[in-house]
């Protein structure tokens, strides 16, 4: 049932901060894995668990997908439509990323060993957010202190082309016109999976990795011009966990992890997550034991300043690596506990050093949005 609701994007839907916070958390915890001991089965299953991590990368994909979109709905009748939504994501993204990189390209190339650093030449490709084309056009490429910018800039690919689409169609054609964007990725993807096999390329292209954000746009748009009923709302979370725990068993069954996730892993991890974000938005303000988990505020917190820690962690992951493999002996690092409080006390610098760059840098340039705030004909003839 279609029904009208108030702008969402007008205020903070603050379980949304909870779900951020599970996203970096898993994140993180992933690129820090390697660091716990597999001294016995249950150590091995569990690191292998933390390992799949990396998915928080497409749960920010549809909470992106969600945001934006639901963003350029609320505004799509404003005159300053493309002015104000590209200002306000040019001053949320721009200094903190711009700021890095330019640390990054002047003192990295004095502190961090030169394999763990991109080639020069490649620079204007970080500058252009185009990093996650070199799979494509040079052939795997190895980690680097810079390598976890690419899904910076499949999102920016994103910003960049979305706004025109969803201004151009209505609602009730966007909607159907992502449900078959999705099936054609997803088709698509596997085709070319089955006859060329499974590749880097694939995992970090725009077109191929998408489906986080398209779903995440379809929720936006649910949300908006449909009444989802009660009961339904109610199992969604028994429907996301069922996903996740098929995922998890075919995943440990699949001897090829590469392939099944571009075939079906990608697909059916978006499916779970736009559940999860649909079911925090649904039922914000009730008292169910996910949503107080969601607005727990040390998570909230956490998801405030993800977007600091998912930029500032790989690098302080390298120098806390060279800072431990320096001065703690060779014992106690191969002390399984000395691996878990490791990761707490990185996580814990990655997040105090997000935190002051939020507060210190970037709400300098957050408390120009409000003058490219979108507006209405109907309000401008009320001023006049």
């Amino acid at each position: 049932m279609a029904m009208h609701t108030s702008p969402l994007s007008s205020r903070k839907v603050v379980p949304l901060d909870g779900v951020r916070g599970i996203a970096i958390l898993a994140v993180f915890l992933s690129h820090s894995v390697w660091r716990i001991e597999s001294t016995s089965a249950i150590q091995q299953v569990l690191k292998w668990f933390y390992s799949l991590g990396w998915a928080g990368v497409d749960l920010f994909f549809v909470l992106s997908g969600f945001l934006i979109t639901g963003i350029l709905l609320d505004s799509r009748l404003a005159e300053n439509y493309f002015q104000s939504f590209y200002a306000r994501r040019a001053l949320r993204i721009f200094p903190l990323y711009c700021a890095f990189l330019l640390v990054a390209f002047t003192l990295f190339p004095y502190l961090v060993a030169a394999d763990w650093m991109p080639v020069s030449r490649d620079r204007w490709v970080y500058l252009c957010y185009l990093t996650n084309w070199l799979a494509l056009w040079k052939g795997p490429w190895r980690h680097s202190v810079m390598a976890h910018l690419w899904s910076l800039a499949v999102e920016e690919q994103f910003y960049f082309c979305w706004p025109l689409l969803v201004w151009v169609l209505r609602p009730g054609v966007l909607l159907p016109t992502l449900l078959a964007g999705e099936a054609a990725v997803v088709v698509g993807r596997i085709w070319w999976v089955l006859i060329h096999g499974a590749s880097q390329a694939v995992a970090l292209s725009t077109v191929t990795r998408m489906d986080g954000l398209l779903l995440g746009a379809v929720c936006a748009i649910l949300v908006r011009h449909w009444r989802i009923p009660d009961r339904l709302v109610r199992r969604l979370p028994w429907l996301a966990g069922g996903g996740f725990y098929l995922y998890v068993m075919l995943a440990f069954r699949f001897r090829v992890p590469d392939a099944f996730n571009q075939t079906v892993g990608f697909p059916l991890l978006a499916v779970c997550f736009a559940l999860v974000v649909l079911y925090a938005v649904l039922t914000e303000g009730s008292a169910s034991p996910a949503q107080w988990f969601l607005c727990w505020r040390p998570l909230t917190n956490v998801g405030k300043y993800a977007y600091g820690i998912y930029v500032f962690h790989v690098p302080l992951l390298y120098f806390g690596d060279n800072l431990i493999a320096r001065f703690v002996p060779p014992a106690v690092r191969a002390s399984t506990w000395f691996g878990y409080a490791s990761i707490a006390v990185l996580f814990v610098v990655s997040y105090q050093m997000a935190k002051f760059s939020y507060n210190f840098f970037e709400r300098r340039f957050l408390n120009w949005k409000d003058r490219f705030a979108a507006r209405y004909a109907r309000e401008a003839a009320m001023a006049a």
